[in-house]
Formats: C-alpha cells, sequence, structure tokens
C-alpha cells in the first residue's frame, strides 16, 4: 500500500529519540527547549500549523542562547511539519537542509541520518527520485556508523521503495529482507511491521500473491498486537488489494470500508484518498460508474486539501477514464485536459498514460487530428520510459485512427508493431513465470534457512542457562530441520525436472519437418539430375529451400496467421507434387467467415496428417490421387479436414515393413501437441480423430477431422 504516509509516522516517531545531544547549555535553559521541540513531534501530523509556531519559539530560544542542538532539533521539527501538509515548496526543504548543517557541525551522526532521511522524503514528494536515492543512501551510512538500526531499518525500507518504483523488483525484494533482518534484531514491532508489509507490496507487484498476503497478515498480527491504527489501515488496504486483483470484489470493498472507517478518525488524507481511487476502481468494474464518481470527487478534494498536485492530476485522470465508460465525452474532456495540463507542469511520469486517454477522448468526438497528435507524443513517451504495454496501447489506437483517415499502410504498420511488442510481452510473461518460481523457490529457501539460524542462535543462548535440557531440544530441533530442508530440497528436485521434461517435449513437438522427407527430397533431386532434368531439379530445389524456411519461421512461434500456415501447405503440397508421378489432384479451402489474416492458429500441425495422406494413402495408390483440406469454425474450435482417397489405413500398415501396427511418428507428435494444448488451454475437445472410409465394403481413403484452438488478432 502507499509508503508516503507511513514513512511519515515513521519519521515522526524516529525524531524524538535523540533530543540529548553536544552543545548543550546549562540545563534550566534547555528544558524549555526540549519540551517545545518534543511537543512539536506530537502535533505536527495532526495540527501542522500549531506545531510550526511551536517549533519557531523553539528555534528562536535556541538561537538567542546559541544552543546549537536546539536549532538543529527545532529545524527538524519546522521541516517536518512542512512535510505534513505534503507540499513540495520550499519551506520543507530548506529547514531540513539548515537541521543537517546544525547536526554536521556537532558531530551528530544520528542527527545527520535523521536530516538526509528527511530530505530524501522532501525530493520524493517533489518527484525527483534520483536526489531521494542520494540522501536514502547517506541516511543509511550515517545511521549505520551511528549504530542506529531503528534509522537503518528506515534508511532501507525508502531505498526499497524506490528501487522498487525504479522497476527493479529483484533488488527492491532484497533490500526488504535486509529491512527485515535488521528490524528482528531491535524489540521494535511496529518497525518489524512497516518492513513486512513493504516486502508483500513487492510480492505483489511480481504476481506472487500468497506469499504477498502471508506478508500482509504477518505484518496485521503485529499492529494487531499494538493497537496502532494507521498500521491497521495499511494492512487492510493491501489485503483488500490482493483481493481485488484476484476479482474478489466484494471482499475487497469490505477490507476497504475498514480502512476508510480509520483513515477518517486519524484524519490521514494521504490514505483516505488513495482507498477512495481503490473503491472507484471496483465501482468500474462492476459497471457502478455513479457511485465511482463519488469515490474520485471526494479523492480530488482530498488531494487539492493536501496541495498534492501528481494526486490531483492522478485524480482527474481517473475520472475521465469514468465519464469515457458513461460516454459523457465534454466532461471527460475537461478531466483529462486538467491532468495532461498539472501532468507537464510537474513533469509527472504518468503523462503518456494521460495522453492516451485525451487521444481516446479527441477519437470519440471524432477530431482524428487531435487524436493523432495526442497519441504519438504517448508513442514516443511510452519508448523513452521503456514501457512496452502502455506503447503496445498506443500504437494500436495509432493504427485504428490511421485506418479512420484513409492512411492503411501506417495502419498496418502500426498494427504489425503491436503484435510484434504483444509477442514479446508474452515472451517475457514467460520468463517472468520461469523467474517467480526460482524465486518462490529462493524464497522458501532462505526463510527456512534463516528460521534454522534463529532457532540455532535461541538453542545457543538458553543453553547457557539449561545446559542439559537444551542439548535434547536442540537435537530435535535439528531433526525436524534437517526434515523440512530434505522434503524442500526433494520438492525442488521433482520441480526442476518436470520443467526440463516440459522443455524437452516442447523441443521435440516443435520438430515438425519429417527428416524422411527432406531425405526423400534429395534422393528426387539426385534422380531430376541423373535423368538430365536440372531445370526441373532447380526449381524443386527452390520450393524446398522456401519450404524450410517458412518451416523454421512457423515452429518459432506459438501461433501464427492461418493464412501462413495455408502458404506453407501449398508451399509442401507442390513439393509433394513433383515428387510422384502421375501425382495427385488437391483442394484448400477455407470458410467464408474466417479471415485468414485475424484469425491464428498453432504452427505445422495440418503438415503430419498431409504427409501420412500423402505418403501411405496416396502413394500406394493405383491412379491418381485426390487430397481435400478444409479449414471451419465450429462451437468455438478452428476444424481441420484433411481426406483423402488412398489405399486406407490397413493397407498403408502393411506396406510399412517392419512397422505393422505402429503409429507414424508425426502422428504421436501431433497427438502430443494437441494435449498439451488441450492441458495448458482446459479444454477437452482439442484433439483429432481418424476415419476410415468404405465405397462398397471397400477402403476408399481416410479422414483426419482435427478440432484446434485459435486465436484472434482483432475483434
Amino acid at each position: 500500500m502507499s509508503r508516503s504516509a507511513r514513512t511519515l509516522v515513521l519519521f515522526l516517531f524516529l525524531l524524538p529519540a535523540g533530543l540529548r545531544g553536544k552543545n548543550t547549555p546549562p540545563q534550566a535553559d534547555t528544558t524549555l527547549i526540549n519540551r517545545q521541540t518534543r511537543e512539536a513531534y506530537s502535533i505536527s501530523r495532526k495540527d501542522p500549523d500549531l506545531a510550526i509556531l511551536t517549533a519557531w519559539r523553539a528555534l528562536s530560544v535556541s538561537e538567542e542562547e546559541g544552543y546549537t542542538r536546539g536549532m538543529a532539533d527545532a529545524s527538524l521539527a519546522l521541516g517536518m511539519a512542512y512535510l505534513a501538509r505534503f507540499r513540495s515548496g520550499d519551506s520543507a526543504f530548506h529547514y531540513n537542509h539548515r537541521a543537517l548543517k546544525f547536526y554536521t557541525q556537532t558531530g551528530d551522526l544520528t542527527g545527520m541520518g535523521r536530516a538526509c532521511y528527511a530530505l530524501s522524503y522532501v525530493h520524493n514528494i517533489r518527484g525527483d527520485p534520483d536526489s531521494s536515492e542520494v540522501y536514502s543512501q547517506c541516511s543509511l551510512d550515517y545511521f549505520t556508523r551511528a549504530g542506529d538500526k531503528r534509522g537503518m531499518v528506515n534508511a532501507i525500507s525508502t531505498l526499497t521503495y524506490l528501487t522498487k518504483q525504479k522497476g527493479n523488483l529483484q533488488r527492491a525484494r532484497e533490500l526488504a529482507q535486509e529491512a527485515i533482518e535488521t528490524a528482528r534484531s531491535i524489540p521494535d514491532t511496529l518497525l518489524l511491521a512497516d518492513a513486512l508489509n513493504n516486502l508483500g507490496n513487492i510480492y505483489k507487484d511480481m504476481a506472487l500473491f500468497n506469499h504477498a498476503i502471508d506478508s500482509y497478515f504477518e505484518a496485521l498480527e503485529l499492529w494487531e498486537q499494538k493497537g496502532d491504527s494507521t498500521g491497521l489501515s495499511i494492512a487492510y488496504g493491501s489485503i483488500g488489494l490482493m483481493f481485488y486483483y484476484q476479482k474478489e470484489f466484494g471482499m475487497a470493498l469490505d477490507y476497504y470500508r475498514k480502512k476508510l472507517a480509520i483513515t477518517g478518525k486519524t484524519n490521514d488524507l494521504w490514505e483516505k484518498s488513495k482507498t477512495l481511487n481503490n473503491m472507484a476502481l471496483i465501482h468500474n468494474e462492476r459497471k457502478q460508474y455513479d457511485s465511482s464518481l463519488v469515490c474520485l470527487q471526494e479523492s480530488l478534494l482530498l488531494n487539492e486539501r493536501m496541495n498534492y498536485r501528481s494526486g490531483i492530476a492522478n485524480a482527474y485522470y481517473n475520472l475521465a477514464n469514468t465519464l469515457l465508460l458513461m460516454t459523457r465525452i465534454d466532461s471527460a474532456n475537461r478531466c483529462i485536459t486538467r491532468a495532461v495540463t498539472m501532468a507537464r507542469e510537474i513533469n509527472d511520469p504518468s503523462l503518456p498514460d494521460y495522453l492516451l486517454v485525451l487521444s481516446q477522448v479527441h477519437r470519440a468526438k471524432k477530431d482524428y487530428r487531435a487524436a493523432l497528435g495526442h497519441v504519438r507524443e504517448a508513442y514516443l513517451l511510452a519508448g523513452d520510459q521503456n514501457k512496452p504495454l502502455l506503447r503496445a496501447q498506443a500504437a494500436i489506437l495509432l493504427s485504428d485512427l490511421y485506418s479512420l483517415t484513409g492512411r492503411k499502410d501506417l495502419a498496418y504498420g502500426y498494427l504489425k508493431e503491436y503484435n510484434q511488442i504483444n509477442d514479446s510481452i508474452s515472451s517475457n510473461e514467460l520468463l517472468n513465470r520461469i523467474n517467480r518460481m526460482e524465486i518462490e523457490y529462493e524464497y522458501r529457501r532462505k526463510e527456512e534457512a534463516a528460521e534454522y539460524a534463529r532457532m540455532q542462535e535461541r538453542t545457543a543462548s538458553e543453553n547457557r542457562i539449561r545446559q542439559q535440557g537444551m542439548y535434547l531440544k536442540g537435537l530435535i530441533i535439528l531433526i525436524i530441520l534437517l526434515g523440512v530442508i530434505s522434503l524442500l530440497y526433494f520438492r525442488h528436485s521433482r520441480i526442476k525436472a518436470r520443467y526440463e521434461k516440459v522443455d524437452l517435449e516442447q523441443r521435440l513437438l516443435r520438430a515438425q519437418m519429417n527428416p524422411h522427407f527432406i531425405f526423400n527430397s534429395l534422393c528426387a533431386v539426385q534422380e531430376m539430375i541423373l535423368e538430365g532434368r536440372p531445370a526441373e531439379a532447380q526449381v524443386f530445389l527452390a520450393r524446398i529451400a522456401r519450404l524450410m524456411r517458412n518451416i523454421l519461421e512457423n515452429t518459432m512461434e506459438e501461433y501464427i496467421p492461418l493464412e501462413k500456415e495455408i502458404e506453407t501447405l501449398r508451399l509442401y503440397l507442390e513439393v509433394q507434387e513433383m515428387r510422384f508421378d502421375p501425382g495427385f489432384d488437391y483442394t484448400l479451402q477455407v470458410e467464408e467467415t474466417i479471415d485468414p489474416v485475424n484469425y491464428c492458429v498453432p504452427p505445422m500441425l495440418a503438415q503430419p496428417c498431409v504427409e501420412n495422406a500423402i505418403e501411405h494413402g496416396l502413394r500406394s495408390l493405383q491412379g491418381k490421387g485426390r487430397l481435400n483440406i478444409s479449414y471451419r469454425l465450429k462451437n468455438g474450435f478452428m476444424v481441420l479436414e484433411v481426406e483423402d482417397n488412398g489405399v486406407g489405413r490397413k493397407a498403408a500398415g502393411e506396406n510399412r515393413q517392419g512397422n505393422i501396427g505402429k503409429e507414424p511418428v508425426s502422428t504421436r507428435l501431433t497427438r502430443k501437441r494437441l494435449e498439451y494444448y488441450r492441458k495448458t488451454l482446459r479444454k477437452r475437445q482439442i484433439g483429432f480423430r481418424i476415419i476410415d472410409l468404405y465405397e462398397n465394403d471397400r477402403a476408399a481413403g481416410t479422414r483426419v477431422v482435427m478440432k484446434l484452438p485459435y486465436r484472434k488478432i482483432f475483434s
């Protein structure tokens, strides 16, 4: 969930611990200063205006007394109070930077760490993540040198958030686990709960939802033990988000309402605005647009109260999306125009998202020229920001707009790029799934190893008190841990073996080019050359080369356009015709409702059927053979039929010397590939059947009927 408000709360708890310091005047002079500073800390979040007034008094007295530590604490309190207003102006930066200068003069490492931590937060609010990261690292260095583990946890958590924002989830996960390990070494359960929640956020972004929920509920338990309302609010929001991702909208709303009740009592404007945004998303999913508008308008008001311009722009963006769903185009246009204007002013990285919606609004208004201008800018920005999904959305909208304006060449070009990006995203998703499995195993292994280390440390500590009893307990724990580790090891070995097997099977199933066909084709070329027919041999070789190139290209893709599959089949049939004398006739039919460019099918599934029909059916036929191939749609499947008038399966089996009763290799490969699609798509109807044809009780050929999955490039 939101880190900004939580970070501010941690900042409030972090600061009061170090009021005793160097350069201290007589006790009577500093008591009032320290009391006023502590008072400013305690009320800064609920009443920042009063906190500023109180801190000013402490600063004035400190300057009169020449109390450097007091000036540092008061300056830091002023900076904190301005931060509590969620303003990114110069005041928060000025006072926190001034505090850093005073702490540096006194050599107070902990104070320097706190000031750098606050400056990191200021730059984060300003939208300057690079400077924020620099100050966070400085903060961590100072806290480490001072031995302040609480400060270290907060600095590491900030670095975790910034690393996650850059998209480096693996490194962010490592930092979050480092923060958790450090937090476990100190008696501060609230700090540990916050670190666990951060880890849950990272697992959520990695789509490891089970691990995320485990982390969230562990954090929730710690916050419940302490009765920490702010922590409970964050936990409810995190769990609600998990239910939202799993499409359990009712449960998600229940948790969001629990969070909203807490944020209302604590007057936490930041968390309240984010919760209202999330609730609006659920209402949109349920097509409850009026309820969504109510939530978003309230969120907008809260962001305006905080003067949080990035939040205001996002609220207008969400309002525009909802109004667009309601076909209230003019209202949507006003909202998204404000969002774009504000995003340009603050250099918001979400600008390409806003421009894309603005283009959609202009498309709805049939102002295609304006729509093209905005979507082209969104397209370029998405490329600069390395956002392939957003770039794909911009590309398909560009294709649509150019099609509407008669630029078919550009429309086709952007459609092609959209497909290429989608293919790339699909490949990346496969790699991400593999990485998630590796991370899941690594997570379990490290968790067990960490638990083992903690148990060993606890055993060693207790062993000093009760030597004899602890030996027995240590032995039992060791046996249990070895059993758990062994179980995990064998489980990992099975998972690894299973995926290696799947990988090998897929490699085998992709190898559809029959080596017998290649051998026979080369023999045919040799025969043509020896018989003095070099021209025919040249044509034959050219067709084989083109066919092999098509096959190699097709096997790289999981789905290819039907047009490309048919082209490969025609090449294959032409090559086979040249091999046989007197040859054979064939037809290739596609149902009129099927657009071969739009419909995609798994590659190289028809070729083995055609090969069997020719090699085992037509080759042994006395007279000219006939082969009919057709594609049609039926009950959500692409139905392929291959029918020949050959000698039939029984006679073909007798002709295969030494292989009587054995199924052809190509048929087995086809069966395995279809079984793979049947399991992964969970559609039992996928498969094929072979029908023997008879005429007057005599074999009259074979018909293969195959039900295939298919995809459409566009609706």
